[in-house]
């Protein structure tokens, strides 16, 4: 027996079945959309900490053979808050001509501790502290600990450059306890230059530059000079060339046979 509806029945019959279409035709939709629609990458935590190792060195042969070997190791942490950056230095050197022994000629510790507030500001504040011993320079120990000011003159995401203003009380021990300042208390003003500048994503060059006056003698004072130019080779290796000028008004009266010595040294460096 064959069952007749008339169209009243059969559109009641289907009408029944609307919300399960319209569900099953949404739940397609969503689906097809999450898988053609890209989902945005998320971001990357920004690198807070940073760090570097340097080794250097230059070697001359010959009537005079001169071996000269540095290193150099750094750590730094930064945000827009606050900063704070490590940094401990070591050179050695020998010398010899063929009529004489060889002979130490360097042997140079330096050590920095820096605390900087603010440091993307335009001006922020710094405490800072330094060791350091010197053979060259005839210094057993100086100690320094000061505070000051830093300009941000220029900063983009290729070029920065700085000037900063800070004052420091010193403490120096002369390696000769002879020499008419075996010992020494000084305040002194510390004016300086930063510059770093990137070519491309392979080549940078940094300068820096500070003069440092006695507080109460400007005839007493100290400049330090060093340029190095850095080639990239991949994201972690590259290869530099580093060069430095230092003077010291009292490294004479200290025993020493100049007051002024430089050095240019090539070498490998690892960051991270």
């Amino acid at each position: 027996m064959i069952e007749t509806m008339t169209s009243t029945q059969m559109l009641s019959r289907a009408g029944a079945h609307v919300p399960a279409l319209l569900l099953c035709a949404a739940l397609s939709v969503a689906s097809l959309s999450a898988q053609t629609t890209p989902h945005p990458a998320p971001k990357s935590t920004p690198k807070l900490w940073q760090g570097r190792a340097l080794a250097n060195a230059s070697v001359f042969f010959g009537n005079t053979q001169q071996q000269v070997f540095g290193a150099d190791a750094k750590l730094a942490r930064v945000d827009s808050a606050f900063g704070i950056a490590g940094e401990l230095q070591s050179v050695y050197g020998e010398a010899s001509t063929n009529s004489a022994p060889r002979i130490v000629t360097k042997r140079i510790w330096m050590g920095t501790l820096t605390a900087n507030f603010r440091p993307l500001a335009r001006v922020s504040g710094f405490v800072t502290g330094s060791y350091q011993s010197n053979l060259e320079k005839r210094i057993a120990s100086r100690y320094s600990v000061g505070g000051g000011a830093k300009w941000n003159i220029h900063q983009t995401s290729t070029t920065d450059a700085g000037l900063s203003l800070a004052l420091s009380g010193e403490h120096t021990v002369a390696r000769d306890s002879t020499v008419s300042f075996p010992e020494q208390w000084i305040a002194r003003f510390s004016w300086g230059l930063t510059f770093h500048h990137s070519f491309d994503d392979r080549v940078r060059i940094s300068h820096s530059t500070s003069w440092q006056p006695a507080a109460n003698a400007v005839s007493q004072y100290l400049v330090a000079s060093s340029t190095e130019l850095r080639l990239k080779m991949n994201s972690t290796v590259s290869l530099s060339v580093v060069f430095t000028d230092n003077y010291d008004s009292g490294a004479m009266s200290r025993g020493s046979r100049t007051n002024n010595d430089g050095q240019t040294l090539f070498g490998i460096s690892a960051g991270w």
